[in-house]
């Protein structure tokens, strides 16, 4: 499955949720459930409405108690206290990391060292943790957005008024393209910018069977404009994509330099892979070699020449067959289990558990993390 997010109207953490939720045909009771599990004081309700005769659900979001001058560190301490995934919590953490460094910079201090205002608060827990958690259910293969609509005009926020876009939104979609159109609002807030920068990546919408969509309503209505965030998801219509493959050999780079390559390129590629190799002279060295979209090949190239000792990279285009994916969960006493499940000509011909499902699953029942996947894989043999 791939998702497009469709931001003609910008995008808020409140509409992503109410959007994905759309989508998949979450509940009210379903996400209070979670939020009781997760020992989060707030109350929800996922309300049907419509916005400017468009229908979708608005979210209605009761917080008991709302936070004030909140730094990385105390929702560090929120997260690892949760009951979660640990994908689940990672993803979250990773999004706020963004977003605490956005404001760092604007104020020119350390992420750890800046408090957050208008986005530090339950709230935006709720919006970020929650959208990690559902893409976590989706498990797509790529999430692409839309160029953004920011808005127009000016925002009042606890520093004064500020034009549009606010400079925490300018810094986390720097890179990507956005354009000002429409009612003078905010249209993107600084908690949506951050779900698209550490959840998505720019393009156009991918060819794929539509398999359904999910529309999130705004707040704010504005006459002549609907406001609300849309997202659409693609099942894959052929069994054939196109990669790019990107290859460089080095062997005068150390062991710590490639490891901050590979963390700088986590999440953004398909595959990477560190081959050891002879080179001219008899010199042992790395051949570095990666597969992405090629829609990712400028920014691919930019890492490897920031964050190694090569001078030049090469890269070819390449068709590929793959599988349908999707993935499909198992109740094991009372644990909903993951697992990827391939099919040729909708006949399911691998079965493969989730590592995180294995991993906690082997937590909570005091087993090995083998005894685990064999555990879930039996299980969805007999569904």
């Amino acid at each position: 499955m791939k998702l497009y997010f469709q931001c003609h109207m910008g995008i808020a953490g409140d509409m992503t949720v109410a959007s994905l939720a759309h989508l998949m045909g979450v509940s009210s009771r379903e996400l209070q459930d979670k939020l009781n599990q997760w020992g989060f004081p707030l109350e929800v309700k996922l309300v049907e409405g419509e916005n400017g005769g468009i229908s979708g659900l608005y979210l209605d979001l009761t917080i008991k108690d709302r936070l004030t001058e909140v730094y990385f560190g105390d929702i560090e301490e929120i997260i690892s206290e949760v009951n979660e995934e640990e994908e689940v919590k990672e993803r979250a953490l990773k999004a706020f990391r963004l977003l605490f460094e956005a404001e760092g910079k604007i104020h020119g201090k350390s992420y750890d060292k800046v408090h957050l205002h208008e986005a530090a608060s339950w709230d935006a827990i709720f919006d970020i943790f929650v959208t990690s958690w559902l893409i976590h259910k989706l498990s797509p293969q790529v999430i692409i957005h839309s160029p953004v609509n920011l808005g127009r005009g000016t925002v009042r926020t606890s520093h004064g008024l500020l034009p549009v876009p606010a400079p925490a939104v300018a810094s986390l979609l720097r890179g990507r393209s956005v354009f000002s159109s429409g009612p003078e609002a905010e249209l993107t807030t600084p908690t949506g910018a951050v779900i698209l920068k550490a959840f998505a990546e720019e393009g156009s919408m991918p060819p794929g069977r539509l398999s359904g969509e999910g529309r999130g309503l705004g707040s704010m209505k504005f006459p002549g404009y609907p406001n609300f965030l849309r997202v659409i998801a693609l099942e894959d219509g052929e069994t054939s994509s196109r990669v790019v493959e990107i290859e460089a050999e080095i062997d005068d780079s150390t062991g710590e330099l490639l490891s901050v390559l590979w963390e700088e390129l986590s999440g953004k590629v398909l595959d990477m892979f560190f081959v050891p190799v002879y080179m001219k002279k008899g010199r042992p060295g790395i051949l570095i070699k990666i597969i992405a979209r090629p829609e990712r090949l400028e920014e691919i190239a930019k890492a490897l020449f920031l964050n190694t000792t090569t001078i030049g990279v090469r890269y070819s285009i390449k068709e590929r067959i793959e599988l349908e994916r999707k993935i499909e969960e198992i109740n094991i006493n009372g644990f909903r289990a993951r697992v990827k499940v391939s099919f040729l000509e909708d006949t399911p011909v691998n079965a493969l558990p989730e590592f995180s499902s294995c991993q906690e699953l082997a937590k909570r029942l005091k087993i090995s993390v083998k005894e685990a996947y064999f555990m879930i894989l039996e299980a969805w043999r007999k569904r």
